[in-house]
């Protein structure tokens, strides 16, 4: 990416050395995709499809791209131009000529649309920046890919979040929405004002109140998701397993996330 992503912490010190585990939403997000899909033969897909690892990445380096120009510049920069900058060529990542087709015209109307609405005057305090805060009633680190950021203007309420997906999935979705909350209420003592979500090949719009759940809801959820994500990288990590997730390195997990 031409503008690197931030790697930061959100409390004034680092506690690292005093917790057992991280938690990165990435890599919570990259297994719960990699398990939503299942062969012909009900076996589990061994990892993401690289068309939809390929499309992601794209998606990512264009809103990055655009939401780094002033509100004045962006209304003058069509951000399919930036899209095109940004696209995988045809290749053997896509299962056909017309699926190529059929993602880059949807990903590419849906961007038009939420680029034509989505805060014009306002320039985001985080662009595709990693976060990460210390949540020491469960003993981890937590980590946040922030894709855009908005300072609220509610009082009690710290950011509006948008997160945006090639598609939705509901495990994913929820799973965000309670890290989402135990982030910004570990970091800034209060929760986000709102989190949402874009799927960008069904075009559906997913927005969510950031209290809707509350801390200890959050927290709980947020302990299970660590649990899931341990659980699944040691049995990848299993001699029996190594054919499960064809990707599940850090470098693949980085490419979903951070670009």
């Amino acid at each position: 990416m031409d503008r690197s992503a931030g790697n930061r912490s959100a409390g004034s010190e680092r506690t690292t050395g005093a917790l057992s585990s991280r938690l990165l939403d990435y890599r919570m997000e990259h297994l719960m995709l990699s398990g939503a899909g299942y062969s012909d033969s009900g076996q589990a897909a061994p990892g993401l499809p690289r068309w939809r690892q390929q499309t992601q990445y794209a998606i990512g380096h264009t809103l990055n791209d655009f939401y780094s120009l002033l509100p004045e510049v962006r209304r003058e920069t069509p951000i399919q131009f930036l899209l095109e900058r940004r696209w995988p060529s045809q290749g053997d990542a896509f299962p056909s000529l017309l699926h190529y087709w059929d993602v880059k015209t949807a990903v590419s109307d849906e961007l038009m649309r939420i680029a034509s609405v989505n805060h014009l005057q306002d320039i985001p305090v985080m662009l595709y920046e990693q976060w990460f805060v210390p949540v020491p009633q469960l003993k981890l680190e937590l980590s946040i890919i922030f894709q855009l950021a908005w300072r609220s203007g509610v009082s009690g309420r710290s950011l509006k979040m948008q997160k945006f997906m090639v598609s939705g999935n509901e495990e994913v979705i929820t799973g965000y929405l309670h890290m989402a909350n135990v982030f910004c209420q570990q970091a800034y003592g209060e929760p986000p004002e709102t989190v949402e979500i874009y799927s960008l090949l069904d075009g559906r719009k997913h927005c969510f109140d950031g209290a809707a759940f509350t801390l200890k809801e959050s927290l709980d959820y947020v302990q299970l998701l660590s649990v899931f994500v341990e659980e699944e990288e040691e049995a990848s990590r299993s001699p029996r397993c190594s054919n499960r997730r064809s990707d599940i390195g850090e470098d693949a997990y980085r490419g979903y996330g951070l670009m």
